[in-house]
C-alpha cells in the first residue's frame, strides 16, 4: 500500500494545475449566486432557494473570510486526490503519481474540470459524490479512510438541492446493479450502497427549509421552459382563475429568466411565497394529467438531449459593478479581498471573450474522446474494475443531464461539472491498456485480483 504521504507532492501539484483558470483571472471565478452563498454563511441564515451548506464551507475555508483562493484551493486538492486515487486504482498497482500528474494536467487545459473547481458555487461537488462514491464501493482499506470518504459524500451531497435525488437514484440502480461488479466490490456492497443511500436522504433533511419554500418556483420554472405551462395555461384558464393567467402571454422561454428576472411573470402572480399554492396546484394538475405528463415526458427527453451536448463554461461569470449585491457582500465579509476582486479579469470585462476557445476546444476533445473510447472497448477485453469506473462514471454524466434538465433547467454550467468525466474515461482506458494487468496486486484497492478471481 503506498503511503498517502507520497501522493501528497503528486496531489498538490495536480491542485496547482487545476487552479490554472483562477490564477489566470486574478481572482476565484465567481457569479451571482456567490453572494447568497457568502451572505448564508456569514449571517448564518438559511437561503430560501438552497442549503446553508456551502455557505459555512465558505466561511470556514475562507478562515473568516481571509480570503477565497483558501476555498478555491481547498476544492482543487480534494479533486486532485481523488482522481489521483482513481488512476492508482485503474492503473492496477503500478507506479502511478506522474500518471495521475499528467492525467490532471489535460484535464485542466482540455476539459472544464478546472474551470468547475476555480468556481466559488458548489458545482464541483456534483463530480465529487461521484468519485468518493466509486471508492467507497471499490475500496478495501482500512476504516479511517472509509470514515473520511463517508464524511466527504455526505458533505459533496448536502451542498445542492439537487444532489439528493441525483445520488439516490444512482445508488437504486448500483443496488439493482450489484451482482455484475461482486467480484472488485467492498465486501460489503450491499452495506456500503445502503450507508451512502441513508446519507443522500440525510442530506434532504439540511436542505428541508429551503425546499419547502422553493421547490414550486424551479418545478414550475421547468414547466415554463418546456412549454408545458402555457399550454396548460392557455386550455385552462378559461375554467380557472389562476393569477398566472393573466401573464401567459409573458412566459419567457427559460426557466432562468422566469424564476430570476425581475419582471418575470413569477413576481407578478405572487413571488416566492406567494405563488406556492397556485404553482402548487398547477403542476399537480400537470403531473395527475395523461395528457399533460405525455408532453412534459416528451419535452423532457428533448431537453436531456440538449444538456448532454451543453457544457460549456462562463454561465454567470459576467463583470460585477462596485455597486453590485456580490461586490458589496464580499466588501463587507472579505474586505481584504475587495480590491483583488475588482482588479480581476472577470470585472474588468475580459473574461467572458477568453471562453470562446477554450468551449470550442472542450467541445472538440468530447467528441474526440467519445470515439477512442468507443474504438478502445468495442470489442476488446478491459479489466472489470475499469469497467465499473466507466460504468459509473457513464451514469453520473446521463443522470446529472436528466436530474437537471427535468427538474430544473438546462444549463452549461451544470452540463461542465460533469462531462469533463468523459475525456477522464478515455484516459483511464488508455493507462489501463498500457500495463499488462489491470488489476491490483493487493486486496486493499480497487479490483482485488483473488477476488476478481473467484
Amino acid at each position: 500500500m503506498h503511503s498517502s504521504k507520497n501522493n501528497l507532492p503528486a496531489v498538490l501539484l495536480g491542485a496547482l494545475f487545476l487552479l490554472i483558470p483562477a490564477l489566470y483571472n486574478g481572482y476565484p471565478m465567481v457569479n451571482p449566486d456567490t453572494a447568497t452563498y457568502l451572505a448564508s454563511g456569514f449571517l448564518l441564515e438559511t437561503p430560501f432557494d438552497r442549503p446553508i451548506t456551502y455557505g459555512l464551507m465558505l466561511r470556514l475555508l475562507s478562515l473568516n473570510g481571509f480570503s477565497l483562493w483558501l476555498v478555491v484551493f481547498t476544492q482543487a486538492v480534494i479533486v486532485s486526490g481523488l482522481v489521483v486515487a482513481v488512476v492508482r486504482h485503474a492503473t492496477g498497482g503500478r507506479p502511478h503519481l506522474l500518471q495521475a500528474v499528467v492525467v490532471l494536467l489535460l484535464l485542466s487545459v482540455g476539459s472544464g474540470l478546472s474551470w468547475v473547481v476555480c468556481q466559488v458555487g458548489p458545482d464541483v461537488f456534483t463530480p465529487v459524490a461521484f468519485l468518493t462514491m466509486l471508492l467507497l464501493l471499490l475500496y478495501k482499506g482500512g476504516n479511517g479512510g472509509r470514515v473520511g470518504l463517508h464524511f466527504l459524500f455526505f458533505v459533496a451531497v448536502a451542498v445542492h438541492m439537487s444532489h439528493p435525488v441525483l445520488m439516490a437514484g444512482t445508488l437504486v440502480l448500483l443496488y439493482l446493479c450489484r451482482s455484475f461488479f461482486a467480484a472488485v466490490a467492498h465486501p460489503k456492497v450491499k452495506t456500503t450502497i445502503v450507508v451512502l443511500f441513508v446519507l443522500s436522504v440525510a442530506g434532504l433533511g439540511i436542505m428541508g427549509s429551503a425546499l419547502s419554500k422553493s421547490r414550486h418556483v424551479f418545478l414550475m420554472g421547468s414547466l415554463v421552459e418546456k412549454g408545458v405551462a402555457r399550454q396548460y395555461l392557455d386550455n385552462q384558464c378559461g375554467t380557472h382563475n389562476y393569477r398566472l393567467c393573466a401573464f401567459r402571454d409573458q412566459l419567457p422561454d427559460n426557466a432562468s429568466d422566469f424564476i430570476w428576472l425581475p419582471g418575470s411573470p413569477l413576481y407578478k402572480a405572487g413571488d416566492w411565497a406567494g405563488s406556492k399554492t397556485e404553482f402548487n396546484a398547477i403542476t399537480h394538475d400537470i403531473f395527475t394529467t395523461p395528457k399533460y405528463l405525455l408532453l412534459f415526458g416528451r419535452a423532457a427527453v428533448e431537453a436531456i438531449l440538449r444538456q448532454l451536448v451543453m457544457f460549456h463554461i462562463g454561465d454567470g461569470n459576467e463583470a460585477f459593478s462596485r455597486q453590485s449585491v456580490l461586490t458589496g457582500r464580499i466588501g463587507t465579509y472579505l474586505p481584504g479581498s475587495e480590491a483583488s476582486f475588482l482588479a480581476s479579469r472577470q470585472n474588468r470585462g475580459t473574461l467572458l471573450s477568453a471562453f470562446v476557445v477554450p468551449n470550442l476546444m472542450f467541445n472538440i476533445i468530447a467528441i474526440v474522446s467519445l470515439i477512442m473510447l468507443v474504438i478502445m472497448t468495442i470489442g476488446r477485453k478491459i479489466a472489470l474494475p475499469v469497467r465499473f469506473i466507466l460504468f459509473v462514471f457513464g451514469i453520473g454524466i446521463l443522470f446529472n443531464a436528466a436530474d437537471c434538465a427535468v427538474l430544473s433547467c438546462v444549463l452549461g454550467r451544470y452540463g461542465c461539472r460533469m462531462m469533463w468525466l468523459l475525456p477522464f474515461c478515455t484516459l483511464l482506458v488508455y493507462l489501463a491498456r498500457c500495463g499488462k494487468r489491470g488489476l491490483p496486486p493487493t486486496g486493499e484497492h480497487i479490483g482485488d485480483v483473488h477476488s476478481a478471481n473467484r
